[in-house]
């Protein structure tokens, strides 16, 4: 059907025009365009509602909905998408959303209370602007994949992603902000690809800190081909290829790694949305600090070895006391 009511709401799976709750999540208008709820186009599903819509359509979906899809759900356009309150609203199948939006404006395309089941690629791909609201988001591979395109216009809010192998993964250089989500039952919570820190404090986690983690299984926060810029010499130390920063109990609790690089060792102390990064030299056991806050503890594995040290060097102590006491002693005739 061509859309002959396109600057009135659009209902996928609709056969009824009232759906409750609708007037306080309407969107501000778009291009002029100010949705009502008067007349509504009916399509049997969202992907064709998707196909005919045009800049600032809002798409309803009813209880129950129930959609596989067959292909990527392409939104290239400023849309707006709203399941009923209950969440019951499901896209299902082997292909997610991608968010291609030309417009880094983060209400650009909104995606508000759906279940997304996802067996295969990423549930939901941001590459532009967009929000995430009251969604569920499960997949056997990544659940949420923000490229470096989508710049820092990409928002998730009151959003569950459960079950994944990977629950978001996030480039470098792309921002994002979590805004009391929960990533739960996954195998690792964020994947962080590509970050590029400077030697001391970094506020290069800032916008995650607001995310919730439940029983993770191996990591709540991965990093990977990530880079320390040194503060003196200007060079730039990189982790190996194939190389992780794994990371739990983050952000409610602080997190010491020390991680190796082409240029020497490095201490990465992460603490809620800041990571300090401390620089050892190639050839050199003592750090050089990027920091001088007190709050940088020493870690278990430093304390082992200067334990280890002490002990070292008590036994050799010892062993020279009784040499030279047994060099004291004379024979008695």
């Amino acid at each position: 059907l061509k859309p002959s009511v396109a600057r009135e709401p659009v209902m996928a799976g609709a056969a009824d025009a009232s759906t409750p709750g609708c007037e306080e999540s309407l969107p501000p208008p778009l291009h002029g365009l100010r949705p009502s709820r008067g007349p509504l186009a009916e399509w049997p599903t969202v992907a064709l509602a998707v196909v005919d819509a045009v800049d600032g359509t809002r798409i309803e979906v009813l209880p129950n909905h129930s959609e596989v899809l067959t292909a990527p759900l392409i939104l290239d356009t400023a849309i707006y998408i709203e399941g009923p309150a209950d969440c019951s609203a499901r896209l299902l199948g082997e292909e997610g959303i991608l968010v291609t939006a030309e417009t880094v404006r983060r209400n650009a395309v909104v995606l508000r209370s759906m279940r997304l089941n996802v067996n295969g690629g990423p549930a939901f791909v941001a590459a532009g602007g967009c929000t995430v609201e009251r969604c569920v988001i499960t997949a056997t591979g990544v659940g949420v994949e923000v490229t470096t395109r989508s710049s820092s216009a990409v928002r998730l809010v009151d959003t569950v992603v459960h079950g994944c192998n990977v629950g978001i993964s996030l480039a470098g250089s792309a921002t994002m902000v979590l805004d009391n989500t929960v990533i739960e039952s996954c195998a690792c919570g964020i994947m962080v690809t590509g970050l590029d820190i400077k030697e001391g404090w970094n506020e290069a986690l800032a916008s995650l800190a607001g995310v919730a983690f439940r029983e993770n299984r191996r990591a709540d926060l991965a990093l990977r081909a990530w880079s320390v810029w040194e503060a003196a010499s200007g060079k730039v130390r990189r982790a190996p290829p194939g190389g992780e920063v794994s990371v739990k109990g983050w952000p409610l609790e602080s997190c010491s790694v020390v991680a190796p690089t082409d240029r020497g060792a490095v201490v990465l102390h992460i603490s809620g949305g800041s990571v300090n990064a401390t620089l050892f030299e190639e050839e050199e056991e003592t750090p050089r600090h990027g920091s001088e806050d007190p709050s940088m503890e020493m870690m278990p594995e430093q304390e082992r070895e200067l334990e280890l040290e002490q002990e070292q060097e008590q036994e050799q102590e010892q062993e020279q006391e009784q040499e030279e006491h047994q060099g004291d002693m004379r024979p008695i005739v």
